[in-house]
């Protein structure tokens, strides 16, 4: 493929997909050309903030727009299989929202088809790029901070869905939302990374009674690369909403928060450093889509691919399985 911008097409406007999209066409790596939501007033948000984008009368018609050559695709999870596999069968490249999907069956079939079709592909995982997540990645690899010995995933929200994304009201449901699948997935994803294959050794969700609704609690325990690592997420009660990543090692301990932020400790208080060094002044969602512009390209890249998102999939629905 040729250094020329890559001309995406738009499948889901919703919270997180107008928010790529505006990055995308402010982004020198692609043209958006076309994008399609089933909400009317999405749609016309889009149209209103970025006229140059055509909205599409379908999803279909994104794919099939023949100016495109790469779709990100926004949509619920269970419409993610479908979306991608007409993608591949147009020889565009995939750009999906996690999760991946919620049928382990489903989407092991999706990942094989978009393997033997031979298209590039990715996974929009927060931590692919992040300047935090890098920097402890770094940290890791030099040996700087020693053996890891443990990671603690701590998550506090007073609502689920939050505010921001509230209009998606799937999120709330047991069937395909939730927080498990919509924020710790993207820590399930930075912990195999840094670390290797994970596995659920216990797990405790907790759902509310005779509801359809999505989990509010969870407690678990689980096992990357033999490292032990523990994650307590509950969504209620009076508190501060955020993340704590936890990351224990022999020499030096870091703890990324909500926001990018990054702290270290060699032993006794936590002090914020900061993680830019002498990168360019992209922010995380541009570093990510740099990445995968490079990736589509056939050039190096740090990116989440289809296969990524399978495996973090397998984890997160076993954490949350009935």
């Amino acid at each position: 493929m040729s250094n020329s911008p890559h001309k995406i097409g738009v499948i889901g406007l919703g919270a997180i997909g107008h928010v790529t999209l505006a990055s995308m066409v402010a982004h020198d790596d692609y043209e958006v050309v076309c994008a399609w939501d089933p909400d009317p007033e999405a749609c016309a948000r889009v149209k209103e903030a970025h006229p140059t984008v055509q909205i599409a009368a379908s999803a279909e018609e994104v794919i099939e727009d023949g100016n495109t050559n790469a779709i990100y695709i926004a949509s619920p999870p269970t419409t993610h299989t479908p979306y991608a596999r007409a993608v591949a069968e147009a020889g565009k490249c995939i750009f999906c929202e996690k999760p991946l999907g919620i049928d382990i069956a489903e989407s092991e079939a999706l990942a094989r088809f978009v393997e033997d079709c031979g298209v590039p592909n990715a996974i929009n995982f927060n931590h692919s790029n992040a300047r935090s997540s890098t920097h402890l990645e770094n940290e890791l690899a030099s040996g700087a901070a020693g053996e890891v010995t443990g990671v603690d995933i701590f998550i506090h929200l007073t609502e689920w869905p939050r505010e921001f994304q509230s209009h998606a009201t799937w999120l709330a449901g047991r069937k395909q939302g939730g927080f498990t699948r919509e924020m710790i997935s993207h820590w399930v994803y930075l912990t195999r990374r840094l670390l290797g294959d994970g596995k659920v050794l216990s797990r405790n969700a907790t759902f509310p009674d005779a509801s359809d609704k999505a989990e509010t609690r969870l407690v678990a325990e689980l096992e990357f690369g033999g490292v032990p690592t523990i994650i307590n997420a509950a969504c209620g009660g009076a508190g501060p909403v955020g993340t704590q990543y936890t990351l224990w090692a022999g020499r030096k301990s870091f703890m990324l928060h909500s926001g990018g932020r990054i702290s270290v400790t060699e032993g006794v208080d936590w002090k914020p450093i900061s993680a830019n060094g002498d990168e360019d002044s992209e922010d995380d969602i541009s570093r990510n889509i740099s990445a995968v512009a490079k990736a589509f390209r056939g050039e190096p890249a740090k990116i989440a691919t289809i296969a990524d998102g399978l495996a973090v999939q397998k984890i997160v629905e076993a954490l949350i399985a009935n």
